[in-house]
């Protein structure tokens, strides 16, 4: 039987899927038009979903390739450290969306939270997976 998201345990096996959920709160978030109004900037939001996707991406196929293939390995190092650079992106994005946009702070709190929570723990992951590798 499936868990439930709350059910899960918070720890590193759980950053693909979190990852998925901030894509999709991204584009939950873009698609209002009342708040992303269009004649304001018509290219943020899709700037804000594209890097939420990417971070997803990257995430999901770093976590696809194994760590015990030297080829694969720099790929997954490589993927996982570009995660960490588009999570910064998105958080220059959501400030920027911020002052352009009527986003509430609460919201603007929580949805950078959530993107600097999978960049740490994106780093962590990073971190131990380079640990790991020089014991290979």
């Amino acid at each position: 039987m499936a868990m439930r998201k709350d059910q899960i345990p918070d720890n590193k096996f759980t950053l693909p899927l979190d990852a998925r959920e901030l894509a999709l709160y991204t584009r939950q978030i873009t698609k209002n038009a009342k708040v992303f109004d269009l004649e304001i900037d018509a290219s943020l939001p899709g700037q804000l979903r594209a890097t939420a996707d990417r971070i997803f991406f990257d995430i999901f196929g770093a976590n696809d390739l194994r760590l015990d293939k030297p080829n694969e390995r720099e790929e997954r190092f490589k993927l996982q450290r570009h995660a960490v650079r588009l999570c910064t992106v998105l958080l220059a994005e959501i400030d920027m969306a911020k002052a352009s946009y009527h986003l509430s702070g609460k919201r603007c709190s929580f949805w950078g939270n959530t993107v600097r929570d999978i960049r740490q723990r994106c780093r962590d992951w990073h971190e131990s997976d380079a640990k790991r590798a020089k014991a290979l």
